[in-house]
């Protein structure tokens, strides 16, 4: 570790480059891609290898497609949405027993991809990222939507070309022998991939807030591939933070600030955890940082009492 003296306070260079190979390193490389390069179902593994070193993506990608293959076979070219989702939903919930933990929702096996295939139980972004990337394998026009405190799928058009994986070695159609068919159709894959109603999607807001609120358009935006793994991520944070595991919600929060680099307040967080961690000069580096950083932050005062307490604690021990 490399330090110098700026100001009077303690500074300390981060670490070098993640190891290419590591699971850091390689979820780099992939968040660092344009957004439509960006494959959720790897990045997801990527993270999982985190915790469960030695994991082998290419069978988790290669169950997700034999899952795939199968739906595939029993939807045999169908192109209407509804039935479509009912087979879908058939095959996931009910051959397959997939389902929503209810009674362990913070339980950090439900936020990682692998665990959630293994175990069919997962929370509604884990269960959504297994129907997206089953859709996905099919041609199914599928989007996330992030509601606060929920996620949800929304089936977004339907048109005859966009199911041609569907029709198993049929020729797609041209889009002047397609005739568009206009769906929007909202699914809760935590409930069993269940229709639900706009209406619905407004009370599940409200209970989120616990009172009447503004059920604003860009709820049911779609979110792209960066904001969906910071919300997966921000879950599994959330997770290890509640059970005091520090030093795994670290490594989590390492994950959050290669993809949202300039989201200071995980600087901040990191921070937190080192400082629990007994990590005391990298807990400073890190509060010095988010204080450079996010110039008007409102907890900047309680930030650097943080960072007196470290120094008292460090002068002390010398």
């Amino acid at each position: 570790m490399e330090s110098y003296i700026e100001g009077g306070l303690f500074n300390y260079y981060p670490e070098s480059p993640h190891d290419i190979f590591s699971a850091k390193g390689r979820f780099q490389e992939i968040v660092g891609r344009p957004d439509e390069q960006i494959d959720l179902a790897e990045a997801a593994l990527i993270i999982a290898a985190q915790e469960y070193p030695g994991l082998s993506e290419g069978y988790y990608l290669d169950r997700l497609d034999a899952m795939a293959s199968d739906v595939g076979l029993l939807l045999a070219g169908e192109n209407d949405p509804y039935q479509i989702i009912q087979v879908f939903n058939s095959y996931l919930y009910g051959t397959l027993g997939f389902k929503g933990n209810e009674t362990n929702y913070n339980d950090p096996r439900n936020s990682y991809l692998n665990d959630v295939l293994e175990r069919r139980t997962g929370i509604p972004i884990t269960l959504s990222l297994v129907y997206l990337e089953i859709g996905k394998r099919l041609g199914l026009p599928l989007e996330g939507i992030g509601l606060p405190g929920h996620f949800i799928i929304r089936y977004r058009e339907h048109s005859p070309q966009t199911l041609g994986l569907l029709n198993m070695g049929r020729e797609r159609l041209d889009d002047s022998e397609a005739t568009p068919k206009q769906e929007q159709i909202l699914l809760d894959p935590f409930n069993g991939g269940t229709i639900i109603t706009e209406e619905e999607c407004i009370q599940m807001v409200r209970e989120v807030y616990g009172r009447p609120v503004p059920f604003l358009s860009g709820y049911l935006r779609p979110v792209g591939p960066r904001q969906f793994l910071t919300r997966m991520l921000t879950n599994l944070k959330a997770s290890y933070m509640s059970q005091n595991e520090f030093e795994k919600a670290h490594d989590i929060i390492d994950f959050l600030i290669i993809l949202n680099p300039t989201d200071w307040s995980e600087l901040r967080d990191r921070g937190l955890m080192r400082q629990r961690l007994g990590q005391r000069w990298r807990a400073i580096y890190d509060y010095q940082a988010y204080l450079r950083r996010a110039v008007d932050a409102h907890d900047a005062e309680t930030v650097r009492q943080q960072i007196r307490r470290l120094q008292d604690d460090i002068a002390k021990m010398n």
